[in-house]
């Protein structure tokens, strides 16, 4: 009981950990244009900044996870951490070099992604049972916590202060530490078994040359990308210890999520990087302003994220995921429509698509978890992650890329769309397209897949 208490004690901290963590990548998405131009580079180039981290926050996730295995959490968080501090402060010093950027953007990444990674981990491991689904809300929770102080603060700094002085804002997370050292039980276990650092770094290369490869579209990268593909499919098929084995391929349950998981989520961390462009071209907003008309769709987003276990027990798997994704669908049929006729309805497009999305983590996560057995729930619940990260970053690089091309800015698929709005408009119907996609895809899979 009093081990119990001490970890609740310190999960508000982990989770202020993961807030700031993830502030910095929204705060980013909204300076965009304005990285941009600082930088002479294109939409393309500086949405490298996003996918890289985002990619190492997979990769990181995973490793966090594998390692909690017989490293202690509370050891693993003040490493991460601790990270976070050195690369924040690095990032700062040298934000003036665009690759130095992008460098100690990804370890501030990798260091901060040892909150996010194991939060869950800790509740599941130290506190009981009734207490984990609260978990699984709040960890959305925060994930909608961070995206709306990023926002505030990608506005503020951008307009006032300066964006190379955000890197300094998840450098905060330091005050977590002395919790964690004191709350924290300390029970590293000494195992056998290790870390499998080539077959991660392998899946992590293969997603960081899919990214570069929808970047620079060269033929090179791509034969790359299948050869690396093919040594991973080899690697995992004859290494029992890979971090994740050919068997996870063979449970067809558990590829149906992840396939539900590549669609749906390759556009989770385009709509902000995509309405920081949008809004300031078509409306001559200024950062400051952007955020405050995300500002109501965040609030929404965390607030679902709280109640979103609830929600799903409520009314089911199915028709959570049902209505998270029209909720999402309704909201860009509305913005690629109206997007240029007023600011309303593109803050009615961020509620209903940010609203919607807060609530499919919860209904998949279970997905996850029931379509696993015990012993390789950690194991894929990591992969699980790790795909979300690789198509969120892949999401964003393509999205980047769509904003300079040609046809898609003089071509209008809609009629009455102002000449600077076309391309956004036609971005919002690619969008609509995959999420109809990704529905299709849950509706077909709902009776051999989802048991309500």
């Amino acid at each position: 009981m009093k081990e119990e208490n001490n970890v609740s004690k310190v999960m508000p901290f982990i989770m202020m950990a993961f807030i700031f963590t993830g502030s910095l990548q929204e705060a980013l998405n909204i300076c965009a244009p304005i990285i941009a131009k600082d930088f002479s580079i294109t939409s393309a180039n500086v949405s490298l900044i996003s996918s890289v981290a985002m990619l190492t926050m997979g990769v990181a996730y995973v490793f966090y996870t594998a390692l909690s295995d017989f490293i202690s959490i509370k050891k693993l968080l003040i490493t991460g951490i601790g990270i976070q501090v050195i690369s924040s402060l690095g990032a700062f010093i040298f934000s003036n070099y665009f690759l130095a950027v992008l460098i100690f953007r990804s370890l501030q990444m990798a260091g901060g992604t040892s909150a996010s990674a194991l939060l869950i981990l800790t509740a599941t491991k130290y506190l009981p049972n009734d207490k984990h689904m609260k978990y699984y809300g709040f960890n959305t929770a925060c994930f909608s916590g961070g995206q709306m102080l990023g926002i505030l603060l990608g506005g503020i700094f951008a307009t006032y202060i300066g964006w190379k002085y955000l890197f300094i804002i998840p450098a905060i997370s330091i005050i977590s530490i002395p919790f964690i050292i004191k709350y924290l039980p300390e029970d590293s276990k000494n195992q056998k078994n290790k870390v499998d650092i080539l077959g991660i770094s392998l899946m992590g290369t293969l997603a960081l040359f899919i990214s570069l490869y929808f970047s620079l579209m060269q033929t090179s990268i791509l034969i790359i990308c299948l050869l690396i593909s093919i040594i991973f499919l080899l690697y995992i098929s004859k290494n029992k210890n890979a971090f994740i084995t050919i068997d996870f391929f063979k449970n067809w349950k558990y590829l149906l999520i992840i396939l539900i998981v590549l669609i749906t989520y390759s556009i989770q961390g385009c709509y902000s990087f995509l309405f920081s462009f949008m809004t300031s071209h078509i409306y001559g907003i200024e950062p400051s302003k952007i955020s405050l008309i995300l500002i109501p769709s965040y609030i929404i987003s965390m607030t679902i994220g709280i109640l979103g276990s609830k929600i799903t027990k409520k009314i089911g798997v199915f028709k959570t995921l049902i209505t998270g994704l029209g909720s999402m669908f309704l909201g860009l049929l509305i913005g690629s429509f109206l997007l240029d006729k007023n600011i309303l309805p593109l803050i009615i497009m961020s509620c209903l698509f940010n609203g919607g999305f807060s609530i499919l983590y919860t209904p998949i996560m279970t997905l996850v978890i029931n379509s696993l057995p015990l012993k390789m729930r950690g194991t894929g619940l990591g992969f699980f992650n790790l795909c979300i990260k690789i198509t969120s970053s892949t999401g964003i690089v393509i999205t980047g890329k769509l904003l300079t091309i040609n046809s898609l800015q003089d071509n209008a698929f809609i009629t009455n769309i102002s000449k600077n709005a076309i391309v956004y408009s036609n971005i919002l119907l690619i969008f609509i397209g995959i999420i109809f996609t990704s529905f299709i895809t849950v509706s077909i899979i709902n009776k051999s897949l989802i048991k309500e």
